[in-house]
């Protein structure tokens, strides 16, 4: 193996811009000093090369390598193989693919993949030089973090004037650009932002920095195996160097359990990362429950900045080998469950990249759903080298390299011990491009009560102290961040005087808070119970006092959860209180599309759209006014799009027949009013203000012989179908009949059996069944085709090896199976249990289909579109019948699913 090195910041202590480290006793400054890890009787050829590309870049031009990027970030694999290019200098090629699935989120199903990734090949104008990045988001506008990092993080470095002649210091460059820049952006990071993976590839050098937890493998052949080995370190505070770091910058770093008093916050509770049970410590202020950050580097994050969540990467400089085959990048969401090692080897099965994308994103997928209720954004880029033969670099590789240690390199960050106060509502305030999570439930809220908020008088008239302290105590705190002047004013109105007295409990644990505090003058305390050997001993967590600049109860404003500890008065002292019905309604005050919600949620068609579906369709509406008589829509022409009625009468007048062809809800109440079997073929109906026509059109339907005509002045919102299908998406006509499709999977569970009477059924034996071929088989159990004996009917039997139960320890798990599947009576495309048998060497569970073939055994090719739908649409609908009756099947994968014997899915 190569030359492994670091000149940038492997071990070294960084901090943010603006923040003073606090005194590092003996640790000595080594600015000039490289800190390597490299194996043992390995050189590095950086000079040489160095040299050639130092030549190269005279003739190079970074603006045409910018505007290139742009043309080939749009690009994507042909569908039949992966892309290969040659790297010249090296004789070889690489040969690459990529993946990226979007996550799934119960909660949120239509949450945008956070992950995004790039390949630049050749990268600028160099044929030598090729780029490979990968950016994790993550926070409300993660996406859009790792999409700006994306781009400005490539375009800095090609712009870098190093950038040819010090690889290593122009990366470094470019991560602390694109951060500065991120921060000036409109874009809002200050709870958001993106770790960021990338690789550059120079000749036979790779340059990989990262900043954050994604990670970079390389498999290093050692003779019949193929090892992995991590060329970078996941920057987590599972790292001690890392923790020490950022405390130095003034966080606090505990883990959840810590956080909420139910384990001791001053005894390190976390192992190592791969023992992780699923509670990482986090990072967080001094005085909040906030950001809570997993990570301990990243891009944007700004108020995590200022505790020591910084941009600067992590560098390693590697060469290139024989003993190379292959290197993958990919984000925290392979790396959750799959260790380096695993995804090495399955890389290694497989000779296409392409094929490896898929192994591992399907993987993770399947491990994030046996352990977890979602799943993270998977994102991966494998990259084989082939061809490279270099009989020099034999002596370099031995079957015992190793990564050594990385050197400590400590850097004196000078600068102010915090972040200056500025004042709170002077800031600049960057230009919101979606709606904040807190704004969603308050605008939930108000659509549910129909009650428009109106400010409470200010019981107490603050002083510009009282006023100024407020500010500061604000300023830069994440949930106020994003409030106008006006509204700053009017919370500061809504603040309340709350005294109390030494021993007074302000919130107790367990019960539900509605209000968020700012400590006036006095002291608090922070108390929670925990578990010792001699039962529950109280514990004081933290203290909050008026020159810490102390708030709490943020959680409170947003959700409405039992509290998690209590808090005590230590003495007398003031608060200033907001309440959670406030706060919304302050969120709310300059949300100047709220009767349109309102409208747009009364139409049956959009009522099952969230709330920012609404909101983004919402700033999407025309306003036409019409005057009297005027029409509005004129009969043999298709509607704009969905009409909605502000102000004013609209006639409509149509054809019965033609109403009912189509999904005309908003007309259908009148149709059949009016329909009383007269010969009479038109209608006509008023619709007034509040009510709407036209969604119809939404789904591509029209309706020729309807008209509308303007009683009086009208005034109305129009969605129009390009509108609605660029926000939302277009939407099918749904035309399955739900009945009918359980009518017929009922018909068709009973075919097989049709031939066996009751009693028959219920007297089944193992020895009655005559096992005809074995379709496919687990660690402990097989399922495959029988006959009963003295029929000719073929059944599915599932049966257990009661040895290999036994010796894994599942016979608890098989019970609760069987038990399980034998509550399963009516939902569609499931199998039925018929009966349960056993014998000496079997338990058997026979079913009422015949199975034919998994999925897996036919997708080695991609199915046809019909196909595809037809396949989703039975998983589907065999999952809505295990929801109605509370089963959650997890893990859905085509390995679980089956085709019977009349070509339909079942999943088992």
């Amino acid at each position: 193996m190569g030359c492994v090195y670091s000149k940038t910041c492997i071990g070294e202590l960084c901090a943010p811009r603006d923040v003073k480290l606090q005194d590092v006793g003996d640790v000595k400054t080594a600015t000039s000093e490289i800190a390597v890890f490299s194996p043992a009787g390995s050189e590095s050829e950086e000079g040489e090369n160095g040299d050639q590309l130092n030549q190269l870049s005279l003739t190079t031009d970074h603006e045409v390598g910018i505007t290139r990027l742009s043309r080939v970030s749009s690009q994507f694999l042909p569908p039949d193989g992966s892309r290969v290019v040659k790297v010249p200098s090296g004789a070889y090629e690489l040969r690459y693919s990529f993946l990226s699935q979007r996550g799934y989120y119960p909660d949120a199903l239509d949450k945008a993949n956070q992950d995004s990734f790039c390949i630049h090949t050749p990268f600028g104008m160099s044929p030598d030089d090729h780029f490979f990045g990968v950016f994790d988001g993550h926070g409300e506008f993660g996406a859009e973090c790792s999409q700006f990092v994306k781009k400005k993080l490539c375009e800095n470095l090609l712009r870098n004037s190093r950038f040819h002649m010090d690889a290593v210091e122009a990366c470094h460059a470019a991560f602390l650009t694109t951060n500065s820049q991120l921060h000036d952006d409109p874009l809002d990071d200050s709870m958001s932002g993106t770790t960021a993976i990338t690789i550059l590839v120079r000749g036979r050098t790779l340059y990989v920095a990262n900043s954050g937890d994604s990670r970079a493998v390389i498999g290093e052949k050692r003779g019949n195996d193929i090892v992995a080995v991590d060329v970078s370190i996941d920057q987590t505070p599972f790292r001690p160097d890392e923790v020490e770091r950022v405390k130095l910058c003034g966080a606090r770093v505990l883990t959840f359990d810590q956080i909420e008093g139910l384990k001791n916050p001053y005894v390190q509770c976390w192992g190592t990362e791969e023992a992780d049970d699923g509670d990482p410590p986090r990072l967080w202020v001094q005085n909040g429950m906030y950001p809570g950050t997993a990570f301990t580097r990243s891009i944007g994050d700004s108020i995590a900045e200022t505790i020591g969540v910084v941009a600067n990467p992590e560098i390693v400089v590697l060469e290139l080998t024989q003993y190379h085959p292959f290197f993958v990048i990919a984000s925290d969401g392979v790396f959750e469950f799959l260790s380096s090692q695993t995804v090495v080897d399955m890389v290694a099965k497989h000779k296409d990249p392409r094929d490896a994308c898929a192994a591992i994103v399907a993987e993770s997928y399947r491990s994030w759903l046996q352990y977890e209720t979602r799943t993270d954004d998977i994102t991966v880029i494998v990259v084989h080298i082939d061809g490279l033969n270099d009989a020099a670099t034999d002596e370099s590789a031995s079957s015992d390299t190793v990564l050594r240690p990385p050197l400590p390199q400590v850097v004196e960050v000078s600068g102010s011990e915090s972040p200056s106060l500025i004042n709170w509502r002077s800031r600049n305030q960057p230009a919101r491009n979606d709606i904040s999570r807190a704004r969603l439930r308050a605008l939930e809220s108000s659509l549910e009560n129909g009650q428009t908020w109106v400010p409470s008088s200010p019981a107490h008239r603050k002083t510009w102290e009282e006023e100024a302290q407020i500010e500061q105590a604000l300023h830069d705190h994440f949930l106020f961040r994003k409030l106008t002047d006006s509204q700053c004013q009017v919370l500061l109105d809504c603040m309340q005087r709350v005294e109390v007295q030494a021993g007074d409990i302000v919130v107790k644990k367990g019960g539900e808070g509605d209000c968020f505090y700012v400590v006036g003058n006095g002291e608090f305390e922070v108390l929670a119970t925990q578990e010792e050997r001699h039962g529950e001993v109280p514990r004081v967590l933290q203290r909050y006092t008026a020159e810490k600049l102390s708030s709490f109860g943020e959680l409170a404003l947003m959700y409405n959860k039992p509290l998690q500890a209590s808090v005590q008065a230590v003495s007398h002292g003031t608060l200033w209180s907001l309440k959670r019905e406030d706060f919304r309604g302050i969120l709310m005050s300059e949300f100047s599309n709220l009767s349109s919600l309102k409208l747009l949620r009364s139409v049956d068609l959009l009522s099952r759209l969230t709330i920012l579906q609404l909101s983004n369709i919402a700033d999407s509406l025309l306003e036409m006014s019409f005057c009297d008589g005027q029409k509005i829509v004129t009969e043999n022409e298709d509607a704009l799009g969905l009409y909605i009625i502000q102000k004013g009468v609209v006639k409509v007048t149509c054809e019965m027949d033609l109403v009912k062809s189509v999904n005309a809800s908003s007309l259908m109440s009148e149709v059949e009013k009016q329909d009383d079997g007269m010969s009479s073929k038109n209608f006509s109906v008023e619709k007034t203000e509040g009510s709407y026509f036209g969604e119809w059109s939404l789904l591509g339907e029209c309706l020729s012989s309807l008209s509308a005509v303007a009683v009086g002045d009208v005034v109305c919102s129009i969605l129009t179908k390009e509108k609605f299908d660029s926000v939302v998406g277009p939407l099918a006509k749904l035309s399955q009949d739900d009945n009918k499709s359980k009518h017929f999977s009922s018909s068709m569970s009973t075919e097989s059996v049709k031939d066996l009477d009751t009693p028959t059924i219920k007297k089944i034996q193992l020895s009655d069944l005559e096992w005809r071929t074995c379709l496919y088989s687990t660690d402990c159990s097989e399922i495959g085709l029988v006959r009963v004996t003295d029929s000719e009917n073929l059944l599915s039997l599932k049966r257990y090896s009661k040895r290999k139960v036994k010796e894994l320890g599942k016979a608890d798990l098989v019970q609760k199976e069987k038990n399980l599947l034998k509550s399963i009576h009516q939902s569609v495309f499931v199998p039925r249990v018929i009966c349960t048998s056993a014998d000496e060497s079997y338990a058997g569970l026979l079913l009422d289909t015949r199975i034919a073939c998994s999925l897996t055994s036919i997708i080695h090719t991609p199915l046809d579109e019909t196909s595809a739908k037809f396949c989703a649409a039975s998983v589907v609908i065999a999952l809505e019948g295990l929801h109605k009756i509370r089963i959650l099947y997890r893990g859905v994968s085509p390995d679980v699913l089956v085709f019977d014997q009349t070509g339909y899915i079942q999943v088992r």
